[in-house]
């Protein structure tokens, strides 16, 4: 192996990789360099690639410690590096625990197990194997001491296994999904807000549910008059202030005389009443009357350091560097604001009601007797030009975007423009800013889901500048990153679901399966290869079962096959003969759903072209026989509705992320044919 080799190696780029179809695929040599560049590697100097192969294969064994060892709770082990001379010289050790307990302890080195070598510098290093007592969950510190120096290390001792709840008693809990923005309500301002998901956790409760699916509540491009997909986030650990409902702040009944004027009402009621979220005029409306809030905030509450004062204080001081950086830029691109723009206390005076008003939220679902509540999601990144990615230059590089290789949805494959995370740096930031993420989105939530949960496995980088389109996997540490997940799923009490569709490897499904992360299905896709649909008793139980989701048809728009026409309609397909032979399979797809359905026994009479509630029912009453733990329902497959919410591959050719519900939740709920369809699915999932 050449040094170059063992560089790309030792970067985890990898020369070939699995396709769609199964077949082995080579990555072309100059791609892999080019990766190797991104990640700030010098690769014409044969001089170079020898010194970087050398930091990164030969400096850790020049010292103790790492800087950080992720080990089980139950067997922790930490690795020492040793020259022969130290082999024989007596160590002392510390381990401060997260609790503030302490453990000591002397150890000889050349008395421990060796586990490896290497030869560096003329000098050879032997890895001995320290062994400790089994450990609470949670982030140590660990000194070692001679008579010479001391090094320190992180021990982060993680479970084996996923927090489960209740979906570890073989209960089958069901739920309904939505986009939180498309929620309609007589009260809110044009856009779906924590209030409204208070009123649908009651009354999906009601139904018998355990649990409302959401999207991304993550801080939306503040910098932009434009940002609408939840996928697209400034910063995931921050929420999107246009959740937050003004009217249930104490400080709403003072400044309400002064904003609600007659034209002020009316600019609501056009807001509301419109079909797409307008966020423009949303963000106008909600800042304004964010900036008298704040104002009479300051003055009743901070200015008499009252209760809710000390509370945004301390929420302040906890949120930390972080907090503050994220408020810092708000203060800086922000463009809704005006009388605070540069206020970096205003900032984070939002983010604090809005956490506060989730928490609320969690904390109805426990009330009405919900048994996860609220399942929120994380998307797989954030945009360059977004506050995480500026806010952490060292650890993202921005001449590579997340995406996906070639498949028969997109035979150029996808770009996401997301900027990608360099592997080594986050291991070397002792995974800080992954367990920070973790924790800001596990808060008040019952479960999460990952998106592209691969990505902690391997991400397809697009390369920028290069004539065509070029893209590789670059490997991440995900032993090390799936057992921190596990770590922080324990430390929230938070079910973890991984968005594994796609192209996914099976090992990384085993590793899964093994620790108790929930997979995550998808209807239209629980299909055997010769186009049957898997029966209810044939699908997995360890999954989160989706009727349908927000990058798929409606079962409306499914059926009747007008997703494929709109797709040819907005240039997604390549030319009518390819739509002629996908509204073919379509036509068998429906054939063979009516066969599963009457496998059934639930195969509605006279079944048309048109999607009605008779097969609505059926479908979801189908579904819900699953075996799976978990079973979300889209609210827009109850109301029969059409327009997707999102279509994957357009941006400006399709209104994405901006479509409402067309009912009001609670007259949903109150429909008889709805409560029909939801009393058959909770009598399904309870037997």
């Amino acid at each position: 192996m050449t040094e170059m080799e063992r560089l790309l190696s030792l970067c985890g780029i990898p020369g070939d990789y699995l396709d769609y179809g199964g077949e082995r695929r080579q990555v072309p040599w100059e791609h892999r360099l080019r990766a190797l560049k991104i990640m700030g590697y010098e690769t014409e100097d044969p001089d170079a690639v020898a010194a970087a192969t050398d930091r990164l294969a030969a400096e850790p064994w020049r010292h103790w410690l790492q800087p950080a060892y992720v080990v089980s709770i139950a067997a922790p082990l930490v690795t020492l590096n040793c020259t022969a001379a130290q082999l024989s010289a007596l160590l002392a050790w510390e381990l401060q625990l997260e609790t503030g307990a302490t453990m000591n302890g002397q150890c000889l080195p050349a008395e421990l197990p060796e586990v490896g070598d290497y030869l560096a510098d003329g000098e050879r290093y032997s890895a001995r194997q320290l062994p400790f007592p089994a450990l609470p969950p949670g982030y140590h510190t660990l000194h070692v001491v001679d008579c010479q120096r001391q090094e320190t290390a992180t021990v982060i001792a993680c479970p084996e296994r996923f927090y489960g709840g209740d979906t570890e008693s073989g209960s089958r809990m069901w739920g309904v999904s939505c986009q939180l923005y498309t929620l309609r309500s007589a009260r809110n301002w044009g856009v779906g807000d924590f209030t409204d998901l208070m009123e649908l956790l009651a009354l999906a409760a009601a139904a018998g549910a355990d649990l409302v699916g959401l999207n991304p509540l993550h801080a939306p491009c503040s910098a932009s008059d434009d940002a609408a997909s939840p996928y697209s986030p400034s910063d995931r650990r921050f929420l999107n202030p246009l959740y937050i409902d003004p009217e249930q702040e104490p400080e709403w009944q003072l400044i309400a005389p002064q904003l609600v004027t007659a034209a002020w009402q009316q600019q609501r009621d056009q807001l509301q009443a419109a079909p797409l979220v307008d966020y423009e005029g949303v963000n106008i409306l909600k800042y304004a009357a964010f900036e008298l809030l704040y104002s009479a905030f300051c003055h009743q509450q901070l200015a008499q350091d009252t209760a809710r004062g000390k509370a945004f204080r301390e929420f302040r001081a906890n949120g930390g560097e972080t907090l503050e950086g994220f408020a810092h830029y708000e203060a800086s691109y922000n463009i809704w604001a005006w009388r605070y723009r540069q206020n970096t206390g205003f900032f984070a005076w939002l983010q604090w009601l809005a956490a506060e008003q989730l928490a609320r939220c969690q904390q109805r679902a426990d009330e009405v007797g919900m048994r996860l509540g609220l399942m929120q999601d994380l998307a797989v990144g954030a945009v360059g030009q977004g506050c995480e990615v500026q806010q952490s230059q060292t650890l993202y590089l921005t001449q590579a975007s997340i995406g996906a290789p070639p498949d028969p949805f997109a035979p150029n494959g996808q770009d996401w423009g997301l900027p990608v995370p360099h592997p080594q740096r986050l291991r070397d930031q002792g995974f800080r800013f992954f367990t920070d993420l973790l924790r800001h989105n596990m808060a008040s939530s019952g479960a999460l889901r990952i998106d592209h949960v691969m990505g902690l496995m391997r991400l397809w980088w697009c390369l920028h500048d290069t004539e065509d389109p070029a893209g590789l996997y670059v490997y991440y540490p995900w032993d090390d990153l799936l057992a921190l997940l596990r770590l922080e799923s324990w430390r929230n009490e938070c079910v973890v679901i991984g968005e594994d569709m796609g192209v996914v490897p099976e090992a990384f499904r085993i590793t899964m399966g093994e620790g108790g992360m929930l997979g995550n299905r998808l209807f239209y896709f629980e299909q055997h290869p010769d186009g049957r649909f898997r029966a209810p008793a044939e699908q997995p139980a360890d999954v989160l079962l989706m009727v349908t989701n927000h990058d798929v048809p409606t079962l409306a728009d499914w059926w009747q096959g007008s997703d494929l026409q709109r797709r040819y309609d907005l240039g997604l397909t390549a030319d009518a003969a390819l739509l002629a032979q996908q509204q073919q399979q379509r036509q068998v797809d429906r054939e063979q759903l009516q066969y599963w359905l009457a496998d059934a026994g639930l195969l509605p009479p006279d079944v048309g072209p048109t999607f009605d509630m008779a097969l609505c029912h059926a479908i979801h009453q189908c579904c819900a026989r699953s075996r799976a733990h978990l079973l979300l329902l889209q609210l827009e497959d109850l109301q029969l509705l059409v327009e997707p919410v999102n279509i994957p591959g357009t941006s400006r050719e399709y209104p994405n992320w901006r479509r409402k519900q067309v009912m009001e939740s609670a007259r949903l709920f109150a429909d008889t044919s709805i409560q029909a369809l939801l009393s058959a699915v909770d009598k399904e999932r309870r037997q």
